[in-house]
Order: structure tokens, then sequence, then C-alpha cells
């Protein structure tokens, strides 16, 4: 036999021993092994996605979908969680990165992924119908929450109320800048005003004002403006703004001057519509919570009423005879006391005994009644 069908006959013998279950068997094993040690070393797309979505939830407002890899593409495996940023200021368009990763021949990576946000917002949207060169009304429109990708609909910051429209809108239409005409509906004043003056529609015209030109302030609602108070003297022909107007409140005012220490009655108030800047602080809106308190200072007629003029009568009056009572075990003895200072619910005063002249310290408990601390 020659050597080199000996050398065949021997590599037909180990292919054969190689081709057994058992043998099969351990070759497949090491291939996965040898596979899974090569998808070790590489980022996972799906971990790359993640990182992108993660970081759009909580600096964008929503979810993102991204434009997927190309499955052939390959990134070594990062040591450090990755990091997404917006590298052109908008949001269309992420960067990846892996400042350190797991390979010395790439120790460090960057991709860039187009991304659409889906987000969850309050937008206006059409209710009704409106006709081109129409006018926005109140009952057209609403709030509603819009989820998806486009960001250029009007939101809650925006009132389109007064507003014109370029062309036909139907029914479900969300409401964007490019709907509206260059030129809106404002108020200007149809003849001078005094100031404290309740605005009614015979004081308001209409004017078609340019939205480039008009005061970020300008008002298109005309219910905006009625039953406020012109805030200063208002010369017709203004175009009326927030600045020219403030609201009033119902509230309870003095009917007259009031002295200094005066405990209130029904005939010492009344009621009034005050305008907001002569209100510092809360006033009262019921007369009735206020019978029985006690002026803290003068307060002159047709005064608003506010917490830090008035407190609360005393239960106990300093210089004036109150009931002492004492309990023990099983019963309760009362005497006269003198109170040596004024007293509320629940306060610690100093009471001098009658007729003995001892000094004791009671809680005030009632109107003219003291218990004795033991």
């Amino acid at each position: 036999m020659t050597k080199s069908s000996s050398n065949h006959q021997r590599r037909q013998g180990l292919a054969t021993q190689l081709m057994q279950p058992k043998w099969l068997a351990f070759i497949t094993f090491l291939w996965l092994i040898a596979t899974a040690a090569e998808a070790a070393q590489w980022q996972s797309h799906e971990n790359i996605y993640q990182a992108v979505n993660e970081f759009s939830q909580q600096q964008l407002g929503g979810k993102a979908s991204t434009t997927k890899l190309d499955e052939r593409s390959r990134y070594p495996l990062c040591k450090m969680p990755l990091q997404v940023t917006l590298p052109f200021n908008n949001h269309k368009t992420v960067k990846v990165i892996c400042q350190k990763s797991h390979s010395k021949g790439k120790p460090s990576w960057s991709l860039y992924l187009s991304i659409k946000v889906h987000t969850n917002t309050k937008a206006w949207r059409l209710v009704n119908s409106i006709a081109g060169q129409s006018i926005i009304k109140a009952n057209q429109i609403a709030l509603v929450t819009y989820s998806g990708t486009r960001s250029d609909f009007i939101g809650i910051e925006t009132n389109p109320i007064g507003q014109q429209v370029k062309r036909n809108l139907n029914v479900g239409h969300w409401l964007s800048s490019t709907d509206f005409s260059e030129v809106q509906f404002l108020w200007r004043a149809a003849k001078d005003i005094p100031q404290g003056r309740i605005i009614a529609s015979e004081h308001l015209t209409t004017s078609k004002e340019s939205i480039g030109t008009a005061s970020p302030d300008a008002i298109t609602n005309k219910n905006q403006l009625l039953g406020q108070l012109a805030k200063r003297y208002i010369r017709s022909g203004k175009l009326l703004d927030k600045n020219d107007i403030e609201g009033q409140q119902h509230l309870v005012i003095s009917s007259k001057g009031l002295a200094l220490g005066r405990e209130l009655i029904a005939q010492d108030l009344a009621m009034a519509w005050v305008p907001d800047h002569k209100v510092r602080q809360a006033g009262f809106k019921q007369k009735e919570a206020l019978l029985g308190w006690v002026t803290k200072r003068y307060i002159a007629s047709g005064t608003a009423l506010t917490q830090d003029m008035l407190r609360q009568s005393y239960l106990v009056i300093k210089g004036s005879l109150v009931t002492l009572k004492v309990t023990l075990n099983n019963y309760q003895i009362t005497s006269r006391a003198q109170a040596l200072s004024n007293g509320n619910l629940g306060d610690k005063i100093d009471v001098k005994v009658t007729p003995s002249g001892l000094i004791k310290s009671g809680l005030v408990v009632a109107k003219g009644q003291v218990e004795l601390i033991r």
C-alpha cells in the first residue's frame, strides 16, 4: 500500500469517528460557545433603542421611535451606561455615545439616530367646522389631549378665540399657527371710559390688527373685558389690553367709621364690590362671620375689612370678674376671681381670687369662665 493511500484511509477513519452523534453534539456545543462569545462583544441594537427611549421620556416628555440600524452594523460592547444627547438642539436627532468600550481597537464610539417623539399634550381642536375668513368663537374649539409626533399645534399658552382663519376647517382639525390670518380682531375703546367704570358692550368696538404688531397683552375675547373695571382713564380709540382692566370682589366693608376696640354688630357692616387694587389681603365675603369681632385700630367708612384689622373678641377681659372652677375627684367648686389679663379659649391667664387675694393660674374654658390649673 502506498503512503498516500494510507493517509487517505486515516482521514476517512477520523471523519467516520467525528460523524458519530456524540462528536456532532460536542462540535455544536463549541460552535454555540463561540457564537455567544462573539455576541457578547457587541452592543445590542435593542439596548441602544432602549437608551434613546429612556432619554426621550425623561427629557422630551414622550416616547421616541427611532430609525432602525442596519442589522449588519456592529458596535463594541460599552463598559459604561450609554449617553444620549441632542446634538443639533432639536427633537429630531439624537447622538448615542459610548465613552469606554471593551474593544482595544475602538475604545469609544458614537452614532446618530433620527427620532420621532410621541407626546401627550393639550392642544386646540375644532368641535365645529368653521368657514374661511371667519373669526373663531369659544363654542367652536376645545382643549383636547393630543398623542403623536407633531409639535406645531397650538396649546394652552395660546388663545385662538377672536383670531381669523385663512380657509375652511373641518370638525376635528388640530389648530396650528399656519391656520390663522395675518390679522386678528381686537378691541378698542368706543368712547372715553372713566377710571373705575364697569366696562359694558357700549364701551367697545372691534379693530382689525396685524398679528405682528399687536401687543402680546392684547385681548381678543370680548368676555374678558365685559364686567371688568377700567384701571385708569381710557381715551376713545385706545387698543385695550390686560393692563387697562382689573377685576373686583364682593366683600364686607365698614358701613361707617369704626373706633379702636369696637365689637362689631350687624349695623357696622355692609357688602360692596371692591376693585382688586384696593384689597391687599384676603377680604371677608360674609357679614355674619365678623359679628362679635373687635377692631384693632380705627377703620374709615367704606373700607374692605381684612384679617389684620380685626381680632376675635376675648372670652375673658382684663379686670373683669370671672367664675373660677376647681375640679376635684367627684365634685367641682366654683368661686369668684378677677382676671389679670385678656384671654381667649385655651389661653393661660392669672386671676386674683376674691376675697383672699391669692393669685392663681387657669385656662379660659368659656366666656367669663376659667378653670384652675392644679
